[in-house]
């Protein structure tokens, strides 16, 4: 219904058609809808104007972000039957697991920031976040020339 509804609203607003992203359909479905079709189209062509031909980025209420992940009991048993805390994670470990999980999105991006299949579509992220990210850790496409290796005139 929402790629309907895209396509509808770029053609009577004679607008370039945006594109649907992963990230843009799973934020759509996270929503309760209580306004339903109408509320879905109005959101959709509001999207559509401000996407400019880019990707769709839908402007919804708080309670369209995902559900809090179910909280989980303070122990689990192991194999032996034995009582374990949960992993906690420190700040670093934390960060390591971000960056693990950015160079895999990178790699199975093949470096590709943005645009379909893109690396912040898979993240979820903007681009621009994604970009900001690597900047902190000074990541850049290995594939690229080194700014090095390139002359001046």
């Amino acid at each position: 219904m929402a790629k309907h509804f895209v396509e509808l609203s770029a053609r009577e607003l004679k607008c370039a058609k945006p594109r649907l992203t992963k990230a843009g359909i799973a934020k759509l479905q996270n929503y309760d809808w209580p306004g339903n079709v109408r509320e879905l189209r109005n959101v959709i062509e509001r999207a559509v104007i401000l996407a400019r031909g880019g990707s769709l980025d839908f402007d919804l209420p708080i309670a369209a972000q995902p559900p809090p992940l179910p909280r989980p009991a303070a122990s689990t048993k192991s194999h032996d039957g034995e009582a374990q805390a949960h992993e906690i994670l420190t700040e670093a470990e934390f960060q390591r697991r971000e960056r693990d999980n950015l160079v895999a999105a990178l790699t199975k991006a093949n470096w590709k920031i943005k645009g379909p299949d893109g690396a912040s579509e898979l993240l979820g992220v903007k681009p621009t976040t994604l970009l900001s990210r690597m900047k902190k850790w000074a990541w850049r496409d290995p594939k690229a020339p080194s700014p090095d290796a390139m002359h001046h005139c």
